[in-house]
Parts: C-alpha cells; structure tokens; sequence
C-alpha cells in the first residue's frame, strides 16, 4: 500500500508521533511530504495529485483540508493534534492502532460531499467545508442576490455569503450563524455573513441546486475563498454558480458518530 504522510511540524508531538508512525508502516510504500522530510532528515515528495492509496495527516482540520486540496481523490486518516478535530477525529493514543487498520485494509471508507464553484468560464478547486463570497476590498460591503436553481432565494447587503456543504457546516458557517447539518444529509447551506438594515435567515436547500450570487453594485468587486484560501477575484458581471461536485471527498471511517461529536467539541 502506497501511503502519504503530511504533517503540521511546529505542533507539539507531531515529530515524536509520525516516528513512531513510521515504525508501524515500515513494510509500505510511505511518502513523506516536504516540510515533515526535512524535519525528520528523509527524503520527501509534493503530495500534489499524488497517486497514493491513502494520506495520513497529522495534525488538526486544517491539516486534513491541506491534503483534500493536494490530493482530492485519496482516502485521508486524520490524526488530530489541532483544535476542535471534526475531520481530524483520530486521537493521538489510537493512531498506531488505526494507522495499522488501515494499511491492513481493515478501516471502510466513507464518501464526502465537496462543492463545485465557477467564476465565469473557469472551475475553481472544489471545497470540501465552503466557498465564501466576501468584499475585495476590507471595510466595504457587498449588495448581493442569491438565487436557486433560478428562484430569487435572498437579496441583502453585508459581508458576503457562504455556501457549505454538511462537512462545513460546524466550521466557518456555524460561525455565521448557520446550521449544524448531519453530514450524511444531501443537502447544501446559504450562511448570509453580518448583514445590515434586515435580517436573513440561512437557507438549506437541496444538494442538486444550482445556486448563483450576483453582485449587485458594479463598483465592488468580491473574493471567492475556497476552504479558507484565496482563490479567485470576481468582477460585478462576473457569472458565480455554487453546484455539489460530482468528486466526493473520501475518509477513512473511524472513531465516534457524528452527534457525539457535536456534544463533546461544540
């Protein structure tokens, strides 16, 4: 089994652990990513559209969404050494314990929905929490209207709009005030962000949706931010369609169900 292994190496225990992680894949084909290889004196390798069987992040969320974004179409085991750890759900005391399920075939993987984002004529990467649509330009707001599948949804003003999917809706949504969606539900969020003169609730709408944003103002222009990364300016008469992917993300399964989740990290 050919197996990736990203990891954060300023966290606290990420050496000690992808050591001793190692020692438990000594038999497979590992690939180490750059900045974990020359901290533990290996060669290393980009992880962008490697052709491994699986990645191994260690690290938190934000780790897991790194190797989504290199890699999209490999299974993923994260180890959680961040934060909330919704993605990341593998604790540090049973890694070597899944790690060697996984490379023994033993861990079933389950599928993801990620979203679909095109600004004009180009597809952006997709996302596998959001795409966020927020002002170019820091202090100003945007006049938007959102529509689905061609039905004016919400009209506001504010600082931008996010569509996500059920992985995302405990990350930049929920703080946004949207809903924490079962991840096994098809279905997308529309999390309006700070708006002025009116409230707007967030909608949920169906997964196979069309949603498109128009900027209303042709003097603002507007950022698209794909997983909390930059990546694409968008121009007034700029077409913005949000659709589910057709590339789910896949993971590993392991550890708690979902709503435990919720009780024990929110």
């Amino acid at each position: 089994m050919k197996i990736a292994v990203v990891a954060r190496p300023e966290l606290p225990g990420a050496i000690k652990l992808a050591r001793k992680l190692l020692k438990v894949l000594a038999k497979e084909d590992v690939v180490l990513e750059r900045r974990l290889a020359a901290e533990l004196g290996r060669r290393g390798a980009e992880i962008r559209g490697t052709r491994a069987d699986a990645i191994v992040t260690i690290g938190g969320d934000g780790t897991v969404l790194f190797a989504q974004q290199q890699a999209p179409d490999v299974p993923v085991l994260g180890i959680n050494l961040g934060g909330i750890g919704f993605l990341a759900d593998v604790s540090p005391k049973d890694a070597p314990k899944a790690v060697r399920r996984m490379a023994a075939g033993e861990l079933p993987i389950h599928e993801r929905e990620r979203l679909a984002t095109q600004v004009a004529d180009k597809r952006l990467r997709d996302a596998l929490n959001e795409a966020a649509v927020s002002p170019a330009e820091a202090g100003k707001s945007l006049m938007f209207r959102v529509l689905v599948d061609g039905k004016l949804a919400m009209r506001t003003q504010g600082d931008g709009v996010i569509v996500a999917t059920p992985t995302g809706s405990t990350a930049y949504a929920l703080a946004a005030g949207g809903p924490i969606l079962d991840p096994s539900l098809d279905v997308l969020a529309i999390v309006p962000v700070c708006v002025v003169r009116q409230r707007v609730s967030p909608l949920v709408v169906p997964a196979e949706s069309v949603i498109r944003v128009e900027l209303v103002r042709p003097d603002r222009r507007a950022l698209v931010v794909i997983d909390g990364q930059r990546a694409a300016e968008v121009d007034p008469a700029d077409e913005l369609v949000f659709r589910r992917s057709e590339r789910p993300a896949k993971f590993f399964k392991w550890g708690s169900d979902f709503y435990q989740k919720v009780r024990e990290k929110l």
